[in-house]
């Protein structure tokens, strides 16, 4: 018994420690989702806001989408895509980004939620398919890379903060690391439009929406 108690005192310090050093993350995946919620929550209960600019826009994208080739799914989305992530390595230069840097997974959380749910609320069914098939993996994917980029972004943005507060630099290499890892995003960023540009060609014809 007595061992049984000692291993579950373990497993909770580990879970803790694990936590503690995955804050940031956790935090941001947070951010994300309270974008996604609110922006579902606006388009179910504020109708009025979509009835005009904001419908239009979003059936615009979706049908333009839809009616697009390949190569300009991918390069669309792909430009769309890197700009966030160009935004987060920007504000992880930043000794201030910080509060900048949390908003971005809330703005990405709240275009998905706000377009799944109006996808949803006006071609039901098959817009349920559309966003299974079409929508939703690539984003998701995309939205996870870019979770992780503002996780780097924070680190970053913190460690030159701590740098001009007590002028030591605390790694030498710490640039090179950062452009390393946003490069390898970047690259991950690329096969989330490959994916997003060949779903979008086998399914839009098949979950086609106009």
């Amino acid at each position: 018994m007595k061992y049984k108690i000692n291993s579950l005192s373990r497993d909770l310090g580990q879970t803790i420690i694990s936590m503690k050093s995955s804050w940031r993350i956790i935090l941001l995946s947070s951010f994300f989702l309270c974008g996604l919620i609110i922006g579902a929550y606006v388009v179910k209960n504020n109708n009025s806001l979509l009835s005009n600019q904001l419908s239009d826009i979003i059936s615009s994208a979706i049908k333009n989408k839809s009616n697009s080739d390949f190569l300009k799914t991918f390069t669309e989305t792909f430009i769309t895509d890197s700009v966030f992530l160009i935004i987060s390595f920007i504000l992880g230069l930043c000794a201030v980004g910080i509060p900048l840097i949390s908003l971005i997974p809330f703005i990405k959380g709240f275009g998905i939620g706000i377009t799944g749910a109006y996808v949803y609320s006006v071609y039901s069914i098959k817009g349920v398919c559309y966003c299974l098939f079409v929508f939703f993996p690539a984003q998701v994917l995309i939205s996870a890379i870019l979770i992780f980029a503002c996780n780097e972004s924070f680190y970053m943005s913190e460690d030159i903060f701590s740098t001009l507060n007590s002028g030591s630099i605390k790694e030498k290499n710490l640039v090179r690391l950062y452009l390393t890892r946003f490069g390898l995003l970047l690259l991950f960023t690329c096969f989330t439009a490959l994916l997003d540009a060949l779903l979008s060609t086998v399914f839009s014809s098949v979950f086609s929406l106009f």
